[in-house]
Parts: structure tokens; C-alpha cells; sequence
């Protein structure tokens, strides 16, 4: 989750702007996130520095502003077992309400979690949010492997080679009436390693590896 956490530091020290301005770069993290329908900076944006942040990546955000959206994203993740770059999650107000907090994680410090935020005293910075008041810490997703890395294709190429290979040298060894016999059983078999090869293209696009 470094490429996260890193990500997320290149912001570090943008505030928001006094008076009726609004700082632009905190404005375009709304658009980022989902939520472009919001043109200033005093709505509360930690959400949307979660949201700018992980589309940066090219990951995909809950594209809601409520920080608690963030505790169904994800893999859930023991506090121990945390690194930074995964979304922290804290309750504000009270633990059974609405209200909350949400940031990356960059470590702990005694009885604190340490937080890599947006929306942290009007900005970006790194803050200590007390353990006690932690509801989840949720970890992304990876994206599924491209094409050429799936298992599935991976073992129709392999089926298709094996039976080219094996067929060739089938074919070499007749002659005749018998090498087109077996000409067109490679044709046939061809035709067959397709129809699979597209069955697995189908598995892939809808998530099977």
C-alpha cells in the first residue's frame, strides 16, 4: 500500500483557504471523489481526500462523503496486522452515530493511531486519532490481473499450443488420404480450442480467474 500512503503525502500541508475563497485543489479532490456538485472547501472533505486519492491510483472510492462508507470498502484488516496505506475509520460525536473520521493509516504512537488525513485541523497533515475511537481499518482491493495474467487464458494457450505442437507432428508422420484425415481433425480441434479459449475470455470478464 505504499504507492496509497505516498500518494496521499504529495498532499501534505495543502490547507483550506480563509474567508469566502476556496482553495481549487481541495475543490478538485470533491470532483475526484464523485461528488462535483461541491465548489467550496468548508464542506467537510476527509472522505473526499480518501476518495481524490485512491482514484489517483486508479483505485475506486465508496464516491460518498460520509467517512463511514469507508467501513464497508475494502478487505477488513486487524489494527496489528495494519500498513500504511489502508483507510482508517473513527467515530466522532458518538460511536452508534453517523459522525466520523476517515484518513490513511502511518502508524501508531503509544494509545494513538497515527493518520495521514485531509480535513485535519483545515488540512492535510498527519494526526494522532486516539485507538479508542477506531471502528475498522479496511484495506484495498487489488485489481484483477490483466488478460494475459489470468489463469484461465494462461490454460487455454497452453491447451491450444499442446495440441498444435502434437498435431504437427502427427501430420508429418502420414501421407496421403491419412494426412488429410488429420488435417481436418486439427481443424476441427482448432475450431473446438476457440470456443473454449472465448468460454474462458467470458469466465474472466465476469471475475474468474
Amino acid at each position: 500500500m505504499n504507492a496509497i500512503y505516498q500518494t496521499a503525502s504529495d498532499y501534505l500541508g495543502l490547507k483550506e483557504w480563509p474567508g469566502a475563497r476556496s482553495n481549487p485543489r481541495v475543490v478538485e479532490m470533491f470532483a475526484a471523489s464523485g461528488n462535483g456538485w461541491v465548489q467550496d472547501d468548508e464542506t467537510p472533505w476527509c472522505a473526499a481526500f480518501v476518495g481524490a486519492v485512491l482514484a489517483q491510483v486508479g483505485l475506486t472510492g465508496t464516491g460518498k462523503l460520509n467517512a463511514r462508507s469507508y467501513l464497508d470498502w475494502g478487505d477488513p484488516v486487524d489494527l496489528v496486522d495494519a500498513q500504511r496505506g489502508d483507510i482508517v475509520v473513527f467515530w466522532r460525536g458518538s460511536r452508534d452515530g453517523w459522525q466520523g473520521h476517515v484518513g490513511f493509516y502511518g502508524g501508531v504512537l503509544g494509545n494513538d493511531v497515527l493518520v495521514l488525513g485531509g480535513n485535519q485541523g483545515n488540512a492535510v497533515s498527519v494526526a494522532p486519532y486516539p485507538k479508542a475511537r477506531l471502528l475498522g481499518v479496511r484495506r484495498a482491493r487489488m485489481p484483477r490481473a490483466r488478460v494475459a495474467q489470468s489463469t484461465t487464458i494462461q490454460a487455454s494457450v497452453a491447451q491450444v499450443g499442446a495440441a498444435a505442437t502434437g498435431g504437427i507432428t502427427a501430420v508429418a508422420a502420414l501421407d496421403g488420404t491419412a494426412q488429410a484425415i488429420a488435417v481436418g481433425c486439427m481443424v476441427i480441434v482448432g475450431l473446438a480450442a476457440a470456443w473454449i479459449m472465448k468460454e474462458r475470455l467470458r469466465a474472466w470478464a465476469a471475475g474468474r480467474r
